[in-house]
């Protein structure tokens, strides 16, 4: 009897150890269950090259590192730094997450961000966050320069105006800015606070009530931060100038040149500027580009496509191309070409 009592006990022992162990193995797994592998992919719109226009240099629009931060079920958080566009975080409880991604440049500035929600249930999720420049207000600061020796100082000015693209259109941007004379020196300095953006700069200089040039520029404005460029005012220049290099979000450079025909202006014969594209983004035509020309800062009414018909005056003309791809952020650039009519 007592025999039979020791092994009764012992094989009470032994079916608590083994319901206990179960137990515990079943919580485990049941926890596991519960967790997932959590991969980012981060699309950012500042991963691209510039043309030559007013912007803040490449590694000022460049993302170098992301910060990203994510709040979940039951208060769980987390927090990670990286350099690399796609990285993955382990062990996230399944539900409801809030993520949201800050990117920085080389100068530890943020410049870009993107947040969501995302419900995560599969053991292994991908989730994509796409990044835009950050919105709020920029400040920018352009030297223009011209021969003071064809001016009269006394009575030179500088007239700006502005166009924002919005919508894939360019609506005229009524806003103040400051001009800032240097007297004798044939140079002033504009200075203003925009939104963050993309705008058409238009330039002109006046001598008293007579316009003497003026030029458009490509101005890029990014939030908090300065953009500053510089520009001369071209009286009586005689030297041609082609070729053109334009900027597209997330995409390389549109890349091509400008010809005209005949090469030897003379007065009163037609001439043909055309522009095209050698190298256009992955995805894209040349039919899908949107063509803007200026003569001597003013907009040229009615021509939209990448060929201009002139016939220009005697002297000397310059010419400004701005091109852009509709719904693709940051893809507006510009070029110059002076026309000399013999």
């Amino acid at each position: 009897m007592h025999s039979f009592k020791k092994i009764k006990s012992n094989l009470l022992l032994f079916l608590f150890v083994l319901i206990t162990t179960f137990c515990l193995s079943s919580c485990e797994n049941q926890e596991s269950s519960n967790l997932i592998d959590l991969t980012l992919s981060l699309n950012s719109a500042a991963k691209t090259n510039f043309s030559k226009d007013i912007s803040p240099s490449e590694n000022e629009l460049t993302v170098y590192k992301f910060k990203i931060n994510g709040i979940g079920p039951n208060g769980e958080t987390f927090e990670k730094e990286t350099s690399s566009q796609s990285t993955t975080l382990s062990g996230l409880v399944k539900g409801k997450w809030e993520i949201s991604v800050i990117g920085y440049n080389e100068n530890d500035e943020a410049i870009v961000n993107g947040s969501g929600t995302y419900y995560l249930f599969n053991s292994k999720s991908v989730v994509d966050i796409t990044l835009e420049y950050l919105t709020g207000q920029g400040d920018f600061s352009i030297d223009v320069y011209w021969n003071k020796d064809q001016a009269d100082p006394l009575k030179t000015g500088v007239l700006t105006t502005y166009y924002k693209l919005e919508n894939n259109e360019f609506i005229p941007y009524d806003v103040d800015d400051d001009v800032e004379y240097f007297e004798g020196e044939g140079h002033a300095k504009i200075n203003g606070s925009f939104d963050a953006g993309s705008y058409i700069l238009a330039v002109k200089l006046f001598s008293g009530p007579t316009e003497l040039s003026g030029f458009a520029e490509q101005l890029r404005i990014l939030a908090n931060h300065t953009t500053v460029g510089s520009n001369t005012f071209v009286i009586g220049d005689t030297q041609l100038d082609y070729g053109i290099n334009f900027y597209c979000n997330t995409h390389l450079p549109i890349v091509g040149v400008i010809t005209a025909s005949p090469e030897v202006i003379v007065e009163d014969q037609e001439i043909t500027l055309t522009f095209t594209p050698t190298s256009l983004p992955d995805g894209y035509t040349a039919d899908q580009i949107k063509y803007r020309w200026y003569l001597e800062g003013s907009q040229i009414d009615g021509e939209t496509s990448n060929i201009l018909s002139i016939m220009p005056e005697k002297g000397e003309h310059r010419y400004d191309l701005f091109a852009y791809i509709d719904g693709i952020s940051g893809t507006l650039g510009s070029t110059k070409i002076l026309v000399t009519c013999e």
